[in-house]
């Protein structure tokens, strides 16, 4: 598309580099495998977190808290990038949307059970679920991180109605979040944003020693991916040429 829109032939492509930002980069050999996958003459691939982290705050030392469907902390510090989380919801992602998408579940399901006293959410989802829960726990070995997320608006809803259920997933989400930062976020004077589709809901709920160290981001990822991608293949071209017999 974006050879099409400058009008350049799509096979000009192979003879093209790439800077890419994607999610699941620092999983495993994802990123090598995807380098190897693509059509590109040279391709480099980082976490969507490190192209966030350039937008929002530039070459400066900062925290970004990034927390929509996954969630991940990633700052920089004298010139070295550091990243906390990030490992996926099944394992990590606290206080994302798709870890709570799948508490409300659990949640649902030991009500169902008469574990734990149920709540006018649990009754929700399990009338979502046409009150099986054998349907739920299909749903949940089959559905991915993104549906998960979607039932984050309605815990943030319910929790506005005290509802138990939803209070209790989010105050242990705010809870995760804060200790967190609370580890990274210690030198004053450093920036901190907080992005992604859940940052503006936290940004009112978290303790007023994180909210009131907010700074607005001066780009997003796309800006920072443009930067980076600049970067990297400046250095690629400034890197001296082998010579032929060398």
């Amino acid at each position: 598309m974006a050879f099409a829109a400058a009008n350049l032939s799509p096979d000009e492509v192979k003879s093209a580099s790439a800077y890419l930002g994607l999610a699941g980069a620092n999983i495993g050999d994802y990123a090598a495998r995807m380098i190897k996958a693509l059509p590109f003459a040279h391709c480099q691939i980082d976490t969507d977190a490190r192209i966030s982290l350039q937008g929002a705050i530039g070459d400066d030392d900062g925290v970004v808290a990034i927390i929509g469907t996954g969630s991940v902390f990633i700052y920089r510090t004298h010139g070295e990038i550091h990243t906390v989380g990030g490992w996926g919801f099944m394992v990590g992602d606290l206080g994302s949307g798709s870890r709570l998408g799948r508490t409300l579940l659990q949640e649902t399901l030991l009500s169902f059970d008469g574990i734990q006293g149920g709540s006018d959410l649990s009754d929700h989802i399990l009338a979502q679920f046409k009150n099986n829960p054998q349907t739920i726990v299909e749903y949940a070995h089959t559905e991915k991180p993104g549906e998960f997320g979607k039932f984050a608006p309605l815990i943030f809803e319910y929790a506005q109605k005290n509802d138990p259920i939803a209070t209790g997933i989010v105050d242990n989400a705010i809870r995760d979040i804060e200790e967190t930062l609370d580890i990274i976020l210690t030198d004053r004077s450093r920036k901190f944003c907080l992005l992604g589709g859940l940052g503006a809901i936290y940004a009112e709920l978290l303790d007023k020693r994180f909210t009131t160290r907010l700074s607005q981001p001066i780009g997003d990822a796309a800006s920072g991916a443009l930067a980076l991608c600049l970067k990297r293949f400046a250095q690629i071209n400034a890197a001296p040429k082998e010579a032929p017999n060398g």
